[in-house]
């Protein structure tokens, strides 16, 4: 499907995956993609998302293998058509609409290990602090949570206020923003999954407070690297280590900063 069809005023679902042809080396992507030597990041949990989310009434159930097949044959054109571009992963954004139609987006990202893409355990906060670029404020005011929040869907209006709130205009910027709903529970980040700790473990939003269920916080809890929890924003601490993940950059690590309050 083409940029400014028809089917770009459809609902729509969509997954952001990175592919990566070192991936095909990793045991643990293997095993985070239905057993099979995969370049996509953790496939088998983007396939979930996307049945999870899709409108089950109007299509039909597809497979990790269709899922496969459809993002390789979209990678492969993309280096068909940029025959002078050599990147070593890319980001490939795969959208299902409502009328059945798919659409494929794709762009160069550089390369990064794989420990950041699959981390033994998620660091004590106060291992190389000093390391930390990345840095996460709290949005401005609350989100009502509904099927916007809790999927990834193309109604992206509460994600992009909060950025724009927060005065972050690009992707490349380190920076991002933290959601939180009526009961003043964090529930998310705008690109991202939040992890915060406490009383010595790594905790992350529950899935009950609204949020989006992404690929990389089911890999960490199915890997008891964090644990579910609540978390309100009053026990957000200035200048606290966190950590944020998702299926382009791996798991990083971020300060949280009180807006219009330096750190010390």
């Amino acid at each position: 499907m083409e940029p400014g069809s028809q089917a770009e005023n459809e609902p729509y679902v969509f997954t952001t995956v990175r592919w990566d042809p070192a991936l095909l080396q990793s045991p643990e992507n293997t095993a985070a993609s239905c057993s099979i030597p995969c370049p996509f990041y953790m496939l088998e949990h983007h396939w979930t998302r996307l049945q999870i989310a899709k409108w089950n009434s109007l299509l039909p159930r597809s497979s990790p293998a269709e899922l496969l097949h459809d993002l390789t044959h979209a990678v492969q054109q993309w280096h068909a058509d940029h025959p002078d571009e050599k990147p070593d992963s890319l980001r490939v954004k795969h959208r299902v609409h409502s009328g059945g139609r798919t659409l494929t987006e794709i762009s160069a990202i550089p390369c990064i290990p794989l420990t950041i893409l699959f981390p033994r355990r998620l660091e004590y906060p106060g291992v190389d602090p000093d390391t930390i670029m990345w840095k996460a404020c709290l949005d401005r005011q609350a989100i009502l949570t509904s099927a916007a929040t809790m999927y990834k869907t193309g109604d992206r209006r509460y994600y992009d206020r909060a950025r724009a709130s927060a005065g972050i205009d690009t992707y490349a910027e380190q920076r991002e923003v933290l959601l939180f709903n009526e009961d003043e529970e964090v529930i998310d980040a705008s690109f991202s999954t939040p992890y915060f700790f406490r009383e010595g473990i790594w905790v992350t939003p529950k899935a009950n407070s609204g949020g989006q269920q992404g690929t990389t916080r089911r890999w960490a809890l199915e890997r008891k690297l964090c644990v579910e929890g609540d978390l309100t924003i009053q026990e957000l601490r200035q200048g606290e280590v966190i950590y944020l993940s998702n299926a382009v950059r791996g798991y990083i690590r971020a300060r949280y900063v009180t807006e219009g309050k330096p750190l010390s």
